[in-house]
């Protein structure tokens, strides 16, 4: 008992115990120092009183009306009011509740002075009219409750959450925060209120018609002297700036295929290409394997450019960079890297005879007429062939062999050829003494 005693006289809120009269007025039986702190009244002034003995009629009858309705229900009443007292005008949360089961005459009230947050909420709402989203304010109650003691307009107009709403039921808005991000906001929001540091947060809500909405949130968290956890902040829509900045990392990601790939055949261009035969050097170095790098000139290309236009010259090059495709496995790189110009990468192992056999394909492929302008369209090919690491030990010396080889082929009349080995030195040496052509 005497613990009890203990807390009801050193609760912070202002505590009351009242009992009901036969002619249904309410006195004062006891009052706590908070009470006396809050209020101005002395405990000689309550204890003993009667409501209209310290209070205005008008005051004094709100108030009996609360209590009646508490009493006649048996359960918890909770409102705000304000009172006029010997401090002052001033604005209290209340919450009443019956000692005993239905039907008692007496209940336990406790009130809170919030005047300050009513003040502050009068300040948030003048300037909450000049923000671009919702101004509020959410607590965190020593009990762990969650609740709005500010909520501005513009909740409902971003979400479709009425304030009245969202003041009495803190989920009706918390409960709109996207399920994935929520989890986040509310740990990081506590993690601020720990530390005493603003926060703020990107994530996704849900108007309550379903649409899906990106917000900013930023706060300033406190701590009040009874434990409650204050955030003052605001939210802001930022649907519109996530969808630009989708658009412009798509848009950037687009720039980046164009700037591996030919515009005019979709295949790899020289940088794109180079890049990957020198990766693919360095990983046959590391596996001790081959790999086989054939350089290819389309002969006569020009004067069809010429002839045709270069809308046909880019169409028939199309066709080129689709055949050449339909010749080599997935694992093979082909590109244009400029002109006539194209490479082919042969991932290893690989030998120069399985070289040679897909470089004569390659030659099969490009003599077959291409269907263009309504009339079959003839070419060929010079292609030059080198192998790692025999040819060529990093990716400028197989580079230099291959089109040494292909300059050959063409000089030779056109078709293939491949560097070979010389007798003397069957493992090393780059580019080597003999070339074999096929014409």
């Amino acid at each position: 008992m005497d613990l009890l005693q203990d807390a009801f006289a050193h609760s912070p809120d202002a505590l009351m115990i009242v009992t009901a009269e036969t002619d249904g007025g309410f006195r004062f039986l006891k009052v706590n120092a908070s009470f006396v702190e809050a209020t101005g009244f002395s405990r000689a002034q309550a204890e003993g009183a009667r409501l209209e003995d310290f209070l205005p009629p008008e005051d004094a009858e709100r108030l009996a009306v609360e209590y009646r309705r508490c009493l006649a229900q048996g359960t918890t009443v909770e409102f705000e009011q304000p009172y006029e007292v010997p401090s002052g005008q001033r604005t209290w949360h209340v919450c009443l509740r019956p000692m005993g089961p239905l039907g008692t005459q007496r209940l336990i009230v406790s009130a809170r002075d919030i005047t300050w947050s009513r003040n502050f909420a009068q300040q948030l709402n003048a300037v909450a009219a000049f923000m671009p989203g919702f101004v509020y304010q959410l607590c965190m109650a020593p009990d762990g409750r969650w609740y709005y003691s500010f909520v501005g307009e513009q909740a409902e107009t971003m979400f479709g959450v009425p304030v009245a709403e969202a003041l009495a039921d803190a989920n009706a808005l918390m409960g709109l925060i996207h399920p994935d991000d929520s989890e986040r906001v509310i740990r990081d929001s506590l993690h601020a209120a720990e530390h005493l540091t603003p926060w703020q947060s990107e994530f996704r809500m849900l108007h309550r018609d379903g649409r899906l909405q990106w917000v900013e949130a930023h706060d300033q968290p406190q701590k009040l002297g009874d434990g409650t956890v204050l955030w003052t902040g605001y939210v802001n829509d930022i649907t519109e700036r996530k969808a630009l900045e989708a658009s412009l990392l798509a848009s950037e990601a687009k720039y980046r295929r164009l700037a591996q790939f030919d515009p005019v055949t979709g295949l790899a261009n020289r940088s794109e290409f180079f890049s990957r035969l020198n990766h693919a050097i360095q990983l046959a170095e590391r596996k001790a394997q081959t790999l086989a790098l054939l350089f290819i000139d389309l002969d006569r290309f020009k004067p069809i450019n010429d002839a045709y236009g270069h809308a046909t010259g880019d169409a028939l090059l199309r066709q080129v960079g689709e055949r050449l495709r339909g010749e080599l496995r997935g694992t093979d790189l082909v590109a244009r890297i400029g002109g006539d110009e194209f490479t082919v990468l042969l991932q290893g192992p690989i030998d120069s005879a399985t070289a040679q056999q897909v470089a004569e394909k390659l030659c099969e492929a490009m003599a077959t007429p291409f269907p263009l302008n309504d009339h079959p369209l003839s070419l060929s090919a010079s292609i030059g062939v080198a192998l790692y690491p025999a040819h060529g030990q990093n990716t400028e010396a197989l580079t230099r062999a291959a089109d040494e080889a292909m300059y050959h082929a063409k000089a030779a009349g056109r078709g293939i050829a491949l560097l070979s080995l010389s007798k003397e030195d069957p493992h090393h040496g780059g580019c080597a003494d003999n070339l074999g052509a096929r014409s």
